[in-house]
């Protein structure tokens, strides 16, 4: 007797379910399409804002620039980047990031004889790591800069809001 109780329990709820008001139903979103951030260390030198964009579930596009005095040298970045996600489900994700890197340089002139330098170059990073998007956006990764003076490793961190 208690296992045909046990069998229409079964049904009962198998029935309930499965006519459930879709407004009550809980739903899976998909995670925020856009990100604007700050960067500690990474694409920007020892910081940078961003904006990301994803275009598609496994593609996304984005952009970083920062603005760095030391001492008197100044330094503008700028770099723009292809995202792939490989691995990862809704909020959790690999992620690889590849794209070009412009790098300004100005030292101006502390005595009047001396006009100072100014030097633009152009080289290439690429990175890969962890994100997590949500109502923050939050990456930890590793990267590889390469330019005219050779190739460095570096790493990173991103901080935002994603929209």
């Amino acid at each position: 007797m208690v296992r045909s109780w046990g069998w229409v329990l079964l049904v009962v709820m198998t029935m309930q379910s499965a006519y459930a008001d879709p407004a009550t139903a809980t739903t899976t979103s998909a995670p925020p399409r856009r990100a604007l951030y700050v960067e500690l260390l990474g694409k920007g030198g020892t910081w940078g804002l961003g904006y990301t964009h994803q275009v598609h579930r496994r593609i996304g596009i984005g952009a970083l620039g920062s603005y760095t005095v030391l001492s008197d040298q100044r330094m503008f970045t700028f770099s723009p980047s292809l995202t792939v996600y490989p691995l990862g489900v809704r909020s959790h994700r690999l992620f690889v990031d590849a794209g070009p890197q412009l790098v300004h340089l100005r030292t101006p002139s502390p005595v009047p004889e001396w006009m100072g330098t100014s030097e633009t170059g152009i080289g290439a990073q690429l990175s890969t790591g962890y994100e997590y998007r949500g109502a923050i956006f939050a990456r930890l990764f590793v990267m590889g800069v390469a330019g005219k003076s050779g190739v460095a490793p570096w790493l990173g961190m991103d901080l935002g809001w994603a929209f």
